[in-house]
């Protein structure tokens, strides 16, 4: 027992020792941290363990009064630094460990520069930032942004953050990137104003992404990001882009809640994902490359919206994002083929596929188009009535046989059987040149009769 007392009591006088030479040396430390001296630092955590030897510790109140004079802190850890009040010259921290970073009812009226730096816990609340904020190359544990506003730019690229990201209530008049940044966890974002650019291009979400009761006054750039969990933006407005190309989303992609400004436009160049849940009606007129003409890349994001319903068994949407992918893609080789059998061939496939029965996904298209083909079929019998056979039993006895109300009558009647009999039992009914519209009618009626059926079929068999 006396062994363990002794030994005891010398390992709290080689503390004490330690502490008194720390102190000794931190009252020879320089203005410039760049100078410092290496100091020994406990090391009871994770976070301290990833420190570099050659580090040394700097007090709460020695890094702000270097802050305060505009001095550049660099290489150097700090355990905790709470910032407050108003610091009129830029803050610059290059390569900097901090445990714990708090930043309240905070001006900060120059650049805020965090470079290449360690940050374990980060809560900002009640802060302004007159100037840019850059974060870049940095690591951040955990980050609480809240109540706070942003003049002008908040750059995060290339930073990596370990644990959960939550912003509430906070304002973005500039841009704000974090393009190629990485996110081990959730991304949440409050009843925030952004009216810049939000760029997350190229990032990488190991969970997920949520934007609620936000506004999005300018583009929302998703593009070429991955994102492992779901993607949700609940009653969150959007004015402008939102662009998801090339993006890889692994789970559901919550559409249908937000808010879409007048001008709010979409795009999905390449998007790899099926589970996009979004209604036509909030695609309709708003994708992005077909507004401006660039068909053949609008072909391939109605393709990517097509796999999407198909995959959740909503096959009214499944056809429109069918429909409008046919539309695009004869309007794509409208634009590489200008050759007169190539036009010939866009006039017939809009008039037959498209207007006619919308590519097979609207048979009450196919029913009106057949409707305004007798129609029009009977008109032109009218005009050549002197080369149809003339019948005793006309519809109207009372009335001469070629009286116009008879001539009508007898029009249409041949016009309605020749589309729906076909040719065959017409042999007889016309003479001269006014076969060719009987035969015309004729085929076009067993055509429109197929394509009925297939979108009928389709309509039903789904």
């Amino acid at each position: 027992m006396t062994n363990d007392l002794n030994t005891n009591r010398d390992q709290e006088r080689n503390r004490d020792q330690e502490t008194n030479h720390n102190q000794e040396s931190r009252q020879n430390i320089p203005s410039s941290t760049s100078q410092f001296v290496n100091i020994p630092k406990p090391t009871d955590g994770k976070f301290e363990e990833s420190i570099p030897s050659d580090y040394p510790e700097l007090s709460e109140r020695e890094a702000i009064d270097l802050l305060k004079n505009g001095q550049v802190i660099e290489k150097c850890f700090i355990r905790h630094l709470s910032l407050s009040g108003e610091f009129p010259k830029a803050i610059q921290l290059k390569q900097v460990y901090i445990k714990h970073l708090n930043i309240s009812q905070f001006t900060s009226q120059l650049n805020f520069n965090l470079a290449s730096c360690h940050l374990r816990r980060v809560i900002i609340d009640e802060a302004l930032f007159k100037d840019t904020l850059s974060a870049k190359n940095c690591h951040f544990h955990f980050l609480h942004l809240k109540n706070s506003r942003f003049d002008k730019n908040f750059n995060a690229q290339a930073s990596k953050f370990s644990s959960k990201v939550v912003i509430q209530n906070t304002t973005f008049t500039g841009k704000i990137r974090f393009w190629e940044a990485e996110f081990k966890d959730w991304f949440n974002a409050i009843e925030c104003q952004f009216k810049g650019k939000a760029d997350f291009r190229s990032a990488f979400f190991e969970a997920g992404f949520t934007v609620s009761k936000s506004h999005f006054h300018d583009d929302f750039m998703f593009r070429g990001t991955h994102l492992a969990l779901k993607w949700e933006g609940e009653e969150a407005r959007f004015e402008k882009l939102i662009d998801f190309s090339k993006a890889k989303l692994g789970d559901f992609v919550y559409l249908e809640d937000l808010i879409q400004g007048e001008a709010q436009q979409w795009a999905f160049w390449n998007t790899v994902s099926e589970r996009i849940l979004v209604r036509p009606d909030q695609v309709e007129g708003r994708m992005k490359s077909e507004e401006e003409g660039e068909h053949y890349k609008a072909m391939r994001e109605y393709a990517v919206l097509k796999r999407s319903f198909e995959y959740e068994n909503q096959y009214s949407y499944d056809d429109w994002a069918f429909y409008r992918f046919k539309v695009n893609e004869r309007k794509a080789r409208a634009e590489t083929d200008h050759s007169l059998i190539r036009k010939v061939m866009n006039v017939a496939d809009w008039l037959l596929l498209d207007w006619g029965c919308g590519y097979g996904t609207h048979p009450i298209r196919a029913i009106r188009t057949a409707l305004v083909m007798i129609v029009l079929f009977a008109v032109i019998y009218v005009f050549g009535f002197e080369y149809l056979h003339q019948v005793d039993n006309v519809p109207f006895p009372d009335l001469q046989p070629s009286a116009l109300l008879n001539q009508i009558a007898v029009s249409l009647f041949v016009s309605l059987a020749a589309f729906t009999s076909g040719f065959g039992d017409l042999r007889d009914v016309a003479i001269g040149w006014m076969n060719i519209p009987i035969m015309l009618e004729a085929l076009l009626g067993t055509l429109m009769w197929g394509l009925f059926i297939v979108a009928f079929g389709r309509k039903v068999i789904r």
